[in-house]
């Protein structure tokens, strides 16, 4: 599942979808009234759109999608790759980003490949 960068009401205030922890554990609960979703979460680009770029940096933006709950943080300028690495490396020793929840991201990602044989 991708998800977008939208402002929603009520649910994110002005942050986008994408960085909200409240819009993660929606989809996550089942509060959404459907099944709780248990797949992969993608975010959409990070590094393209003003809705996030207006706000944060890529490496930022990446770490606060992370954080909120995205199993996989997506954006297509490549040479923020180095600053992205570095900044999530800090977050993880400094325990801004919990290893936990690297590691439940991880065992999504395995998962899905493992699926795709």
């Amino acid at each position: 599942m991708m998800i977008g960068h939208l402002q929603v009401p009520g649910l994110t205030g002005t942050e986008p979808a994408s960085l909200s922890a409240a819009a993660y554990q929606l989809l996550r609960s089942g509060g959404y009234g459907g099944p709780p979703f248990t797949g992969l979460i993608f975010t959409d680009d990070l590094s393209g759109m003003a809705a996030v770029t207006a706000q944060h940096t890529v490496p930022e933006a990446v770490l606060r999608a992370l954080q909120a709950g995205a199993d996989v943080a997506l954006w297509i300028s490549t040479d923020a790759v180095p600053t992205v690495l570095d900044t999530l490396e800090r977050a993880v020793e400094g325990k801004e980003l919990p290893i936990a929840r690297v590691d439940e991201a991880l065992a999504r990602v395995v998962k899905a490949k493992t699926g795709c044989g």
